[in-house]
């Protein structure tokens, strides 16, 4: 009985794994909410804490070049990130765009690269600018549960500056639309 189980549960699986194979290019928009964990470098003024994301995606936005995949803005929420050495805390906003590349393939798993740049803003600045510049690159895995629904994973390095950098972890949820 248990092996007749689990030889059903394993067809199963393989056959919704062909129903949802990834494919990004099945709809041109996605928004996506993730919860993550930054670590800052050793040199940073920061101590680790908890963020935030929303990430509005375009993957059919007329652009063919490079392998690109997509367009997504990115905005990046960690609040109260407590100062090493302090009992003062500060908020990073960061706001930005980056692009994709989605490494196709024929399971519901689908890697990608990401790179990007924009805004930060810190509430409470000690030792360094209220906004600055950053940049991020990273990697990042989707695994599709319907056309329209994913979980995304993700892990991004983040340079603001030598105060403020480090690596941020997430996990998520994203939801396709459009036709």
């Amino acid at each position: 009985m248990r092996k007749s189980l689990l030889s059903s549960i394993v067809a199963l699986f393989c056959y919704s794994s062909t129903l949802n194979a990834a494919d990004p290019s099945l709809y041109p928009s996605s928004v996506s909410m993730m919860g993550g964990y930054s670590i800052y470098t050793a040199e940073s003024k920061l101590n680790n804490n908890h963020s935030y994301s929303f990430r509005f995606t375009e993957n059919d936005f007329g652009v063919d070049n490079f392998g690109l995949g997509a367009f997504q803005l990115a905005l990046d929420y960690t609040p109260d990130i407590p100062y090493k050495n302090s009992s003062e805390t500060t908020t990073s906003v960061k706001f930005g765009p980056n692009l994709l590349w989605y490494m196709g393939n024929s399971s519901e798993f689908t890697p990608y690269l990401l790179i990007g740049l924009g805004l930060e803003h810190i509430s409470n600045p000690i030792g360094y600018n209220s906004i600055d510049f950053y940049a991020n690159g990273g990697v990042g895995l989707e695994y599709q549960l319907r056309n329209d629904i994913a979980l995304v994973g993700e892990t991004k390095y983040s340079y603001s500056e030598p105060t403020r950098k480090g690596t941020t972890t997430s996990l998520g949820v994203k939801f396709s639309f459009g036709e």
